[in-house]
């Protein structure tokens, strides 16, 4: 059973119409891998992955995490990204899962070594992207996101109730 209809249960811009799930947009805005990986041809080492701080160049920590996980699960960066084992594309885009390696960090002060979890590159731009301030990384970052349609609604913004009035079989 549902409420007496009213005019707000068909306006995605009104709480009582509007998707639970979405708040009415119908999409999310999610990192999408075609464009962290969009040139699949290319290796990592060749500029291959093209994601906000993700860049191979130097000793920059997402080198040494990079170069930790080429070491861990034996693979190449040389290697073109469509060439890599799904299993390896896993770890790198969505982490380890909890399982540890081993990064070497390299700086003027001297070399160390320390275990740490990878978070994978999605997950790690998604947490930035949530966590920040800054209005310059949002946009960014938002350069490596798609529109996905709501999972409940399928893009038509309104809640289930509301989708479920029909009117000589069709809904709103």
């Amino acid at each position: 059973s549902m409420e007496e209809l009213a005019p707000r249960m068909f306006s995605f811009n009104n709480p009582f119409g509007a998707c639970p799930t979405c708040t009415g947009l119908g999409v999310f805005m999610k990192i999408d891998p075609d464009l962290i990986l969009p040139d699949r041809r290319l290796s990592i080492n060749q500029g291959g992955l093209k994601a906000s701080g993700w860049a191979m160049e130097g000793s920059t920590i997402a080198a040494m995490y990079l170069q930790a996980l080429a070491k861990q699960y034996k693979f190449s960066l040389d290697t073109p990204i469509a060439e890599l084992p799904p299993e390896i594309l896993d770890i790198l885009l969505y982490g380890t899962k909890g399982e540890k390696i081993e990064v070497t960090r390299k700086s003027e002060y001297g070399t160390g070594k320390y275990k740490t979890e990878f978070e994978g590159i999605i997950n790690n731009l998604e947490r930035r992207f949530n966590e920040t301030q800054s209005s310059w990384i949002k946009e960014e970052i938002e350069a490596y996101m798609s529109a996905i349609p709501c999972s409940d609604c399928h893009g038509k913004r309104l809640s289930p109730q509301s989708l479920a009035v029909t009117v000589g079989g069709v809904n709103i």
